[in-house]
């Protein structure tokens, strides 16, 4: 059974989070700090870790790393990652502090020193904080390095603070960027590793998204049912190759920004959106009856996400892909 070491992830890592409330509204920004230092040659480290934010929580914790898989044994975090290869986790874990379960990836981008991640914190099944980080190692004492979306969002690179007033910034589901990143026009391409059920990498694919706006065509919910009546954002569609357990796929997405559909078709389902730059949720590829749980975030410039998706059939497991893409304008 093939998986990582820890080496990716030791040492200190900061970084600022959006954080978003149960029904996708931003609620604030948090600052998040983690410090990962080698605990002993039996593979396991301590992670010391404080956020503020929305809610906080600071605390210690050690894992241990099996080799595909690693478990969080406390105090502050209790639970279960899958580990792929030597930079992603996908872990079901829980904070008894808060009360929370969390459903949760992070990935070390391909530089080393930038990390993005999506934590889903729950109580039962009910969604309480959607938290989106973006992280850098700090090589030693003083200011960050810049934030990869300094440039383009105005947030200051050492503060969690953004831009203008937070409290406007649940109206705007973009928070302050004007666009939603994951969703605007163009291609994200790379190259994804596939593990399978076991965890064993399977080879790589070529992986392309497009995605491109289309005309409205009254599209809307069924009558009834929950949620919002009409989609408010512009439907698109989206085209995908490279997926390793089907063919070529194409859908069209309808949003109200903080969450996107599709109407009757060969792919169906739903995702939650945050911020314009995370999404998390599952799609059925009818023709292979194949359930496709997509997780992504894209980091605040916008140039490259982080996807992680897992393959089902029913509820039996097929494997992951996951990896990093970059985003070609139109």
């Amino acid at each position: 059974m093939s998986g990582g070491s820890f080496s990716q992830g030791v040492g200190q890592w900061e970084g600022a989070a959006e954080v978003y409330d149960h029904e996708g509204r931003f609620a604030g920004w948090g600052h998040d700090t983690r410090t990962v230092l080698a605990d002993d040659q039996a593979g396991r480290v301590t992670v010391d870790v404080r956020f503020d934010g929305p809610f906080s929580l600071a605390g210690t914790y050690t894992i241990a790393d099996h080799g595909g898989f690693r478990t969080y044994e406390g105090p502050l975090n209790v639970g279960h990652a899958e580990a792929l290869g030597d930079s992603v986790v996908a872990a079901h874990n829980y904070w008894p502090d808060l009360g929370l379960s969390q459903r949760f990836f992070l990935m070390v981008l391909p530089d080393g020193d930038h990390q993005l991640s999506l934590a889903l914190l729950s109580r039962g099944e009910r969604l309480c904080w959607t938290v989106v980080g973006e992280y850098v190692r700090r090589s030693g004492p003083g200011p960050l390095p810049d934030d990869p979306g300094n440039q383009s969002t105005n947030q200051p690179q050492d503060s969690p603070a953004g831009p203008g007033d937070a409290a406007a910034m649940p109206d705007d589901p973009t928070v302050a960027r004007g666009a939603n990143l994951l969703h605007r026009a163009g291609r994200w391409s790379g190259r994804l590793t596939s593990y399978d059920r076991q965890r064993e990498p399977t080879g790589t694919v070529d992986y392309t998204e497009a995605v491109d706006p289309a005309e409205a065509a009254g599209d809307s919910l069924t009558a009834g049912e929950s949620g919002p009546a009409q989609p408010t954002g512009q439907p698109f569609n989206v085209a995908v190759s490279g997926l390793p357990h089907c063919g070529d796929v194409a859908f069209r997405m309808l949003s109200d920004d903080c969450s996107a559909w599709t109407p009757s078709g060969d792919v169906v389902g739903s995702a939650t959106c945050s911020g314009g730059r995370a999404v998390s949720g599952q799609f059925h590829v009818w023709a292979d009856d194949l359930r496709w749980w997509r997780r992504e975030v894209a980091a605040r410039d916008g140039s490259v996400k982080a996807v992680v998706h897992s393959w089902y059939r029913g509820e039996e497991h097929l494997g992951f892909t996951c990896g990093a893409l970059k985003f070609h304008g139109p």
